[in-house]
Protein backbone atom coordinates (compact mmCIF):
# COMPACT_ATOMS: atom_id res chain seq x y z
CA UNK A 1 0.00 0.00 0.00
CA UNK A 2 1.50 3.40 -0.69
CA UNK A 3 0.99 6.30 1.50
CA UNK A 4 0.82 10.13 0.54
CA UNK A 5 4.02 12.15 1.78
CA UNK A 6 1.22 14.61 3.53
CA UNK A 7 -1.91 13.29 5.43
CA UNK A 8 -5.02 14.59 4.10
CA UNK A 9 -6.56 14.42 7.57
CA UNK A 10 -4.94 14.99 10.70
CA UNK A 11 -4.22 16.78 14.03
CA UNK A 12 -3.29 20.43 14.52
CA UNK A 13 -2.24 19.74 18.22
CA UNK A 14 -1.57 17.03 20.37
CA UNK A 15 -4.87 15.29 22.27
CA UNK A 16 -5.41 16.94 24.92
CA UNK A 17 -8.64 15.18 25.97
CA UNK A 18 -9.80 11.63 26.45
CA UNK A 19 -12.81 12.10 23.53
CA UNK A 20 -9.79 13.31 21.13
CA UNK A 21 -7.85 10.15 22.32
CA UNK A 22 -10.74 8.11 21.39
CA UNK A 23 -10.36 9.86 17.42
CA UNK A 24 -7.26 9.23 17.33
CA UNK A 25 -7.63 5.50 17.72
CA UNK A 26 -10.36 5.51 15.31
CA UNK A 27 -8.20 7.53 12.92
CA UNK A 28 -5.38 5.37 13.16
CA UNK A 29 -7.38 2.12 13.30
CA UNK A 30 -8.61 3.13 9.82
CA UNK A 31 -5.15 2.15 8.15
CA UNK A 32 -2.62 1.10 10.82
CA UNK A 33 -4.28 -1.81 12.36
CA UNK A 34 -1.87 -4.02 11.79
CA UNK A 35 0.60 -1.80 13.29
CA UNK A 36 -1.24 -1.22 16.55
CA UNK A 37 -1.88 -4.80 16.74
CA UNK A 38 2.00 -5.79 16.59
CA UNK A 39 2.54 -3.14 19.09
CA UNK A 40 0.24 -4.93 21.43
CA UNK A 41 1.33 -7.87 20.40
CA UNK A 42 -1.67 -9.34 18.94
CA UNK A 43 -2.54 -10.73 15.59
CA UNK A 44 -5.97 -11.22 13.28
CA UNK A 45 -8.72 -9.60 12.92
CA UNK A 46 -9.27 -6.44 15.60
CA UNK A 47 -13.27 -5.61 15.16
CA UNK A 48 -15.38 -2.56 17.91
CA UNK A 49 -17.47 -4.87 19.67
CA UNK A 50 -19.84 -2.24 21.40
CA UNK A 51 -19.20 1.14 23.57
CA UNK A 52 -20.08 0.18 27.10
CA UNK A 53 -18.74 3.03 29.72
CA UNK A 54 -18.73 0.87 32.62
CA UNK A 55 -16.87 -0.72 34.01
CA UNK A 56 -14.57 0.41 30.71
CA UNK A 57 -15.11 2.32 27.57
CA UNK A 58 -14.85 -0.29 24.91
CA UNK A 59 -15.07 -3.91 24.34
CA UNK A 60 -12.84 -4.70 21.24
CA UNK A 61 -12.87 -8.50 19.30
CA UNK A 62 -10.03 -9.65 18.31
CA UNK A 63 -10.70 -13.20 17.03
CA UNK A 64 -13.66 -13.95 18.73
CA UNK A 65 -11.45 -12.78 22.16
CA UNK A 66 -13.46 -10.08 24.03
CA UNK A 67 -11.01 -7.29 25.09
CA UNK A 68 -12.02 -4.50 27.62
CA UNK A 69 -10.15 -0.76 26.64
CA UNK A 70 -10.23 2.15 28.83
CA UNK A 71 -9.40 5.19 27.07
CA UNK A 72 -7.05 8.05 28.78
CA UNK A 73 -5.33 10.95 28.21
CA UNK A 74 -2.54 9.54 30.07
CA UNK A 75 -2.20 6.20 31.41
CA UNK A 76 -1.93 7.07 35.22
CA UNK A 77 -5.16 8.96 35.29
CA UNK A 78 -6.62 4.94 35.15
CA UNK A 79 -4.97 4.83 38.82
CA UNK A 80 -7.08 4.97 41.52
CA UNK A 81 -10.58 5.67 39.01
CA UNK A 82 -10.85 2.04 37.48
CA UNK A 83 -11.02 -1.21 38.53
CA UNK A 84 -7.59 -3.10 36.77
CA UNK A 85 -9.42 -6.83 37.25
CA UNK A 86 -11.73 -5.21 34.79
CA UNK A 87 -9.51 -3.90 32.25
CA UNK A 88 -7.32 -5.85 29.43
CA UNK A 89 -5.87 -2.76 27.48
CA UNK A 90 -5.18 1.32 28.55
CA UNK A 91 -5.47 3.57 25.18
CA UNK A 92 -3.67 6.64 26.14
CA UNK A 93 -1.92 9.35 24.17
CA UNK A 94 1.23 9.32 26.43
CA UNK A 95 2.26 6.20 29.02
CA UNK A 96 3.21 8.59 31.78
CA UNK A 97 2.31 5.53 35.15
CA UNK A 98 5.79 3.56 36.11
CA UNK A 99 4.32 -0.08 38.15
CA UNK A 100 1.21 -0.14 36.39
CA UNK A 101 -0.17 -4.11 37.17
CA UNK A 102 1.20 -6.33 34.64
CA UNK A 103 -1.92 -7.95 33.60
CA UNK A 104 -2.72 -4.99 31.81
CA UNK A 105 -1.21 -3.94 28.25
CA UNK A 106 -0.90 -0.12 27.34
CA UNK A 107 -1.01 1.50 24.09
CA UNK A 108 0.38 4.62 24.14
CA UNK A 109 -0.31 6.25 21.10
CA UNK A 110 2.45 9.24 21.09
CA UNK A 111 4.99 6.22 20.84
CA UNK A 112 2.65 5.04 17.78
CA UNK A 113 2.60 8.63 16.07
CA UNK A 114 6.23 9.10 16.27
CA UNK A 115 7.51 5.53 15.20
CA UNK A 116 4.71 5.34 12.12
CA UNK A 117 6.26 9.15 10.93
CA UNK A 118 9.60 7.30 11.13
CA UNK A 119 9.02 5.10 8.83
CA UNK A 120 7.97 7.19 6.11
CA UNK A 121 3.89 7.34 7.11
CA UNK A 122 1.94 10.87 6.91
CA UNK A 123 2.71 13.48 9.71
CA UNK A 124 -0.90 12.79 11.51
CA UNK A 125 -0.67 15.68 13.96
CA UNK A 126 1.17 19.07 12.92
CA UNK A 127 2.05 20.60 16.27
CA UNK A 128 3.93 18.73 19.17
CA UNK A 129 2.72 19.85 22.03
CA UNK A 130 -0.95 20.24 23.40
CA UNK A 131 -3.10 23.38 21.97
CA UNK A 132 -3.35 24.88 25.32
CA UNK A 133 -1.29 24.94 28.80
CA UNK A 134 2.37 23.43 29.27
CA UNK A 135 3.88 20.04 27.30
CA UNK A 136 3.15 17.12 29.10
CA UNK A 137 5.94 14.45 29.07
CA UNK A 138 6.47 10.43 29.43
CA UNK A 139 8.73 8.77 31.56
CA UNK A 140 10.35 7.69 28.23
CA UNK A 141 11.36 11.35 27.23
CA UNK A 142 12.27 12.35 30.83
CA UNK A 143 15.03 9.29 30.46
CA UNK A 144 15.94 10.28 26.90
CA UNK A 145 16.86 13.83 27.99
CA UNK A 146 18.20 13.20 31.15
CA UNK A 147 20.46 10.22 29.65
CA UNK A 148 21.81 13.26 27.07
CA UNK A 149 22.73 16.07 29.60
CA UNK A 150 24.85 13.09 32.01
CA UNK A 151 27.64 11.23 31.99
CA UNK A 152 27.03 7.47 31.46
CA UNK A 153 28.23 6.91 34.64
CA UNK A 154 25.86 9.14 36.34
CA UNK A 155 22.71 8.33 34.47
CA UNK A 156 23.64 4.99 35.32
CA UNK A 157 23.21 5.99 39.01
CA UNK A 158 19.84 7.71 38.44
CA UNK A 159 18.52 4.70 36.15
CA UNK A 160 19.63 2.28 39.00
CA UNK A 161 17.43 4.96 41.50
CA UNK A 162 14.41 4.85 40.19
CA UNK A 163 14.65 1.51 39.14
CA UNK A 164 14.93 0.40 42.25
CA UNK A 165 11.95 3.06 43.31
CA UNK A 166 9.61 1.86 41.64
CA UNK A 167 9.47 -1.12 43.60
CA UNK A 168 9.36 0.45 46.39
CA UNK A 169 5.69 -0.20 48.30
CA UNK A 170 3.87 3.23 48.59
CA UNK A 171 6.19 5.46 45.94
CA UNK A 172 4.59 6.29 43.19
CA UNK A 173 6.46 7.93 40.22
CA UNK A 174 4.49 10.18 37.48
CA UNK A 175 5.93 12.13 34.69
CA UNK A 176 5.02 16.17 35.07
CA UNK A 177 4.36 19.43 32.40
CA UNK A 178 6.64 21.42 32.07
CA UNK A 179 9.01 23.20 29.41
CA UNK A 180 11.55 20.51 30.27
CA UNK A 181 10.91 16.81 31.05
CA UNK A 182 9.92 16.09 34.56
CA UNK A 183 8.98 12.86 36.69
CA UNK A 184 7.39 13.64 40.12
CA UNK A 185 7.26 10.92 43.25
CA UNK A 186 3.82 10.53 45.39
CA UNK A 187 3.80 8.55 48.52
CA UNK A 188 0.29 6.32 49.13
CA UNK A 189 -2.93 7.62 49.74
CA UNK A 190 -2.40 10.19 51.59
CA UNK A 191 -0.32 11.95 48.44
CA UNK A 192 -3.64 12.72 47.46
CA UNK A 193 -2.74 13.17 43.96
CA UNK A 194 0.45 15.60 45.23
CA UNK A 195 3.59 14.63 44.64
CA UNK A 196 6.12 16.47 46.82
CA UNK A 197 9.65 15.42 45.08
CA UNK A 198 10.08 16.78 41.50
CA UNK A 199 13.29 16.08 39.62
CA UNK A 200 14.05 17.39 36.27
CA UNK A 201 15.76 15.99 33.35
CA UNK A 202 19.10 18.40 33.74
CA UNK A 203 19.61 16.29 36.83
CA UNK A 204 18.48 18.93 39.52
CA UNK A 205 15.43 17.74 42.12
CA UNK A 206 13.28 19.85 44.28
CA UNK A 207 11.40 19.34 47.64
CA UNK A 208 7.70 21.09 47.20
CA UNK A 209 5.72 21.11 51.57
CA UNK A 210 2.32 22.60 49.84
CA UNK A 211 0.99 23.05 46.70
CA UNK A 212 1.40 26.49 45.61
CA UNK A 213 -1.05 26.01 42.44
CA UNK A 214 -3.99 26.02 44.74
CA UNK A 215 -5.02 29.06 46.68
CA UNK A 216 -4.39 29.25 49.70
CA UNK A 217 -1.30 26.69 49.47
CA UNK A 218 -2.52 23.22 50.25
CA UNK A 219 -0.24 21.41 52.33
CA UNK A 220 1.22 18.12 50.63
CA UNK A 221 3.30 17.17 54.01
CA UNK A 222 2.30 18.10 57.33
CA UNK A 223 4.46 20.34 59.30
CA UNK A 224 6.05 18.23 61.96
CA UNK A 225 7.48 16.40 58.85
CA UNK A 226 8.21 19.01 56.92
CA UNK A 227 10.84 20.93 59.33
CA UNK A 228 12.48 17.16 59.72
CA UNK A 229 12.63 17.07 55.86
CA UNK A 230 13.90 21.13 55.90
CA UNK A 231 16.71 20.27 58.80
CA UNK A 232 17.74 17.14 56.65
CA UNK A 233 18.18 19.41 53.04
CA UNK A 234 19.18 22.57 54.70
CA UNK A 235 16.04 24.19 53.31
CA UNK A 236 14.23 27.59 54.82
CA UNK A 237 10.50 27.67 55.58
CA UNK A 238 9.89 27.94 52.39
CA UNK A 239 6.92 26.52 50.52
CA UNK A 240 9.25 24.70 48.34
CA UNK A 241 13.10 24.83 47.32
CA UNK A 242 15.82 22.94 45.21
CA UNK A 243 17.68 19.92 46.49
CA UNK A 244 21.30 21.52 46.16
CA UNK A 245 23.55 18.90 45.75
CA UNK A 246 27.47 19.00 44.26
CA UNK A 247 27.11 15.73 42.54
CA UNK A 248 24.66 12.82 41.23
CA UNK A 249 25.31 10.63 43.85
CA UNK A 250 24.94 13.38 46.42
CA UNK A 251 21.41 14.10 44.95
CA UNK A 252 20.29 10.93 44.57
CA UNK A 253 21.34 10.12 48.70
CA UNK A 254 19.24 13.20 49.91
CA UNK A 255 16.35 12.12 47.74
CA UNK A 256 16.87 8.61 49.63
CA UNK A 257 16.93 10.05 52.62
CA UNK A 258 14.02 12.19 52.23
CA UNK A 259 11.75 9.33 51.11
CA UNK A 260 12.81 7.24 53.99
CA UNK A 261 11.88 9.64 56.31
CA UNK A 262 8.48 9.93 54.44
CA UNK A 263 7.69 6.37 54.11
CA UNK A 264 8.83 6.05 57.89
CA UNK A 265 6.01 8.87 59.01
CA UNK A 266 3.56 7.52 57.09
Amino acid sequence: MSFMKEAQFGFLYEPSKESEVVMLFGALMQCYTDFLMEYLGLSGKFHIDEWTENPTDCVVDVNGRKLRLEFELYSSNFKGEHDPKKCDIIVCWKDDWRGYPPSIKVLDLSKVVSKLEGKGFPKLILNDHQKRGPKKWSFDEFMDELKKGLSAEDFQEFKTFLDELQKTQGVDIKAGRGKIPTITIGFGEKSNNDYPIGIYANGKAWISYKNVNMQPPKPILNEEKAEKIRALLGGKSRQWHEIKASSIKELLDKIKAVTKLILEEE
